[in-house]
């Protein structure tokens, strides 16, 4: 094998974790990372895969607390609750801990409908964890709203710097047409029009994360504005925008190119049981065929969400190859993740 299964999943996990960063700072979290790119980010797929991936990151997380702490009212509860079914990622305890904090907040009150409830058999463990996959050591007492959900962490304190999302950044679209239509359907559909030539309702539903018949009423009530039009294809009704006329939410100097629309959802749930995947027995020990039969199951489980994802990648792994071939085949898409998350190459994945 060219590399370790454990080196691979530490390479990738850092490359997320640098994602992620790009993607929050493009946002309004204070830091210094690179801009997000030209493709619209998801606020709540972003938040997700963030209770994950961000406990190898304390810093990275409680940036992410603050400006949530600030700007949380731009969130779609209901469209992260969708999501979190039928995606994640999602460390459920976090994301919890998380919603207690917000909560506390009267215009974030809608938060606490996202704690749940769990029955905890051991004691509790560290929110954080180190790059080393070791837990880190709580210091000072612990805060209750994450001890609550069997998680120890430092009391947490908002720092209130968080900047709002820069409206002239071309990756911010849908945020910036929520502020417009309110956070509900309306602001997903404009985003997904924009970003695409045509689409019927269970496409644009499936890709936005709601029930087609809210997306097919929301089309229909939206379409009376004179704004939308309409076609019938077969069975299918097609809608459309002219983009030409709402090109003044780009900034002057984008060549009045609307971002791309990726699915997020997707990439992030492939990313993350990459990442799992890898994360298992990487001892010398461990057999070639039984390689083999957890990868088979990888591909059945996690595959199809990257090739829907609208990322134009021939993964190398199949369920055709067997033993060694199939695990180089794997770690080569591995290789692919890693560059996927690299500003430069995403744009040529398109």
């Amino acid at each position: 094998m060219p590399t370790s299964f454990l080196d691979s999943r530490n390479r990738l996990q850092q490359a997320t974790l640098d994602f992620l960063w790009r993607q929050w700072t493009t946002l309004g979290v204070p830091g210094s990372q690179a801009s997000a790119g030209d493709w619209i980010i998801d606020p709540e797929a972003l938040v997700l895969i963030t209770t994950e991936v961000g406990r190898y990151d304390a810093r990275l997380l409680d940036s992410v607390i603050d400006w949530l702490h600030t700007y949380g009212q731009g969130i779609n509860l209901q469209r992260l609750r969708r999501l979190k079914g039928q995606w994640g990622p999602c460390d459920e305890r976090v994301l919890s801990g998380i919603a207690e904090i917000l909560a506390e907040k009267s215009v974030l009150r809608k938060w606490r409908t996202l704690r749940e409830t769990f029955h905890f058999d051991g004691p509790p463990e560290p929110l954080f964890i180190s790059t080393t996959h070791a837990p880190t050591p709580l210091l000072g007492k612990p805060d209750p709203r994450f001890e609550k959900y069997g998680l120890l962490r430092g009391q947490w304190q908002p720092r209130e710097n968080a900047q709002l999302p820069r409206p002239d950044h071309p990756a911010n679209l849908l945020w910036c047409l929520r502020a417009l239509f309110g956070v509900n359907a309306r602001a997903e559909i404009m985003a997904w029009l924009l970003t695409h030539e045509s689409g019927h309702p269970a496409s644009i539903a499936k890709d936005t994360g709601y029930f087609s018949k809210t997306i097919q009423t929301t089309l229909n009530e939206m379409e009376q504005s004179g704004q939308l039009r309409s076609e019938r294809v077969g069975r299918e009704k097609d809608f459309r925008i002219r983009r030409q006329e709402w090109c003044h939410l780009l900034p002057a100097n984008d060549a009045r190119k609307f971002p791309r629309w990726i699915h997020w959802p997707q990439v992030f749930f492939f990313i993350f049981r990459t990442i799992g995947l890898l994360g298992q027995d990487d001892s010398p020990q461990a057999s070639i065929q039984l390689r083999s039969i957890q990868l088979r199951g990888f591909l059945d489980d996690a595959a199809p969400s990257l090739r829907e994802s609208g990322l134009r990648h021939q993964m190398t792994a199949s369920r055709e190859l067997t033993g060694e071939a199939l695990i180089d085949a794997v770690l080569q898409d591995v290789e692919f993740l890693i560059r996927l998350l690299d500003t430069d190459f995403l744009k040529e994945a398109q």
